[in-house]
């Protein structure tokens, strides 16, 4: 009897429980369906400055339907996360409603270089996508300029449009994570692409450039560098040689 009794009790708790339940969610909704949105707020996930909140409250205004005074409940959120994520500098973003308030967040899209040509420069992120200079960041990235073998147009975003950019990319990002793995970053001033295709570079002190022709055996093509200055350099006068070539297999060929 006392089982019986005590199953009963549960039972009933349990539907009392399920109809507070939903009458909380049905309120809520209600609640929801009722609320119109009052403001916007913007925050961001990175300490990137390529865009502002002036910039995403524009972006909003000009490609968005005015969701000031709208019901959260027919907000498009995907509407606004697409219009957002088609900016060249905006990584992600994501929207949400909470009461009144419509919320953004942002992730800018963060460069590895800078590259610039004969026409124009554009930023380069670790994924290998290409996209216009703007703003300023407030922070420096690694230079790669001259004979490029990328021809995308002024304010092209996206990837490499050729096979051969594509590939020229992926091994310039890989040689940027091993420079930056192993502290070379800081240590050089910039990079050239040569007419002839090989890659120069050259460090913030001292007068040598160091041809490492293609952007490929990067970590044997520096250990020659490091020997360079460790075993070369010391034995001749400052500044002796300007050019030192690292591209061949077991050779370090140096010039005046």
């Amino acid at each position: 009897m006392k089982k019986a009794v005590r199953y009963l009790l549960f039972a009933l708790s349990l539907a009392v429980f399920l109809c507070v339940t939903v009458l909380v969610l049905q309120a809520a909704r209600e609640r929801r369906h009722l609320t119109t949105c009052k403001s916007v707020e913007i925050s961001f996930r990175d300490t990137l400055n390529f865009v502002s909140e002036e910039d995403v409250r524009g972006y909003l205004k000009k490609e968005c339907p005015v969701f000031i005074g709208m019901r959260v409940d027919s907000i498009k959120l995907y509407e606004i996360e697409k219009v957002l994520d088609s900016r060249s500098a905006i990584l992600s973003s994501q929207a949400w409603t909470s009461d009144s308030v419509l919320h953004v967040s942002i992730v800018q899209r963060e460069p590895v270089a800078r590259m610039e040509t004969a026409d124009h420069a554009f930023y380069i992120d670790d994924r290998g996508y290409i996209f216009p200079i703007q703003g300023d960041c407030g922070k420096t990235f690694p230079l790669i300029k001259g004979s490029l073998p990328l021809h995308e147009p002024v304010g092209y975003k996206g990837l490499p449009a050729t096979e051969e950019g594509q590939e020229w990319t992926e091994h310039m990002l890989q040689m940027l994570e091993w420079m930056k793995k192993n502290k070379w970053d800081w240590k050089v001033e910039m990079m050239k692409v040569e007419s002839n295709g090989d890659l120069v570079v050259v460090p913030l002190e001292g007068k040598e450039r160091f041809i490492l022709g293609r952007p490929e055996a990067i970590p044997e093509k520096f250990s020659k560098i490091n020997e360079y200055y460790k075993r070369i350099k010391p034995s001749v006068e400052e500044d002796f040689y300007t050019s030192v070539n690292v591209k061949y297999k077991g050779q370090i060929i140096c010039r005046k």
